[in-house]
């Protein structure tokens, strides 16, 4: 039975590519699943050996800590920007969130504007 070891949803390119090499220079063979049309489906990296696995997340735990150490944490008009740049590429998840977002609080405010 395969393991999921690193989830490739919201991962730059960039990361997920140095994983794969990560993964591959240390001989741990994996496969690659994709979200799929709609984005609905696990996006990962998956081993099949549980041996593997436990290697493969030691050295994927060992570079995100790497990669955290050099983070800068972004601005208010970065955050911005970049759900911006994921809605552009995923308008249909942007837009149910958006609905979602104006369901909940149209929820939680109609209690009082019916009691007034």
């Amino acid at each position: 039975m395969a393991t999921l070891v690193f989830r490739l949803k919201y991962v730059p390119e960039e990361e997920a590519d140095d994983i794969r090499q990560l993964l591959t220079e240390h001989d741990i063979d994996f496969y690659e699943t994709s979200a799929g049309r709609w984005q609905i489906s696990m996006a990962g990296l998956w081993v099949r050996d549980k041996q593997q696995a436990e290697q493969a997340r030691a050295l994927i735990r060992e570079d995100q800590l790497e990669r955290s150490r050099h983070m800068t944490t972004p601005s208010v008009g970065e955050y911005l920007l970049g759900y911006l740049q994921h809605a552009r590429q995923n308008p249909a998840e942007a837009l149910f969130t958006l609905l979602a977002i104006g369901l909940i609080l149209s929820v939680s405010i109609l209690p009082f504007i019916l009691s007034s």
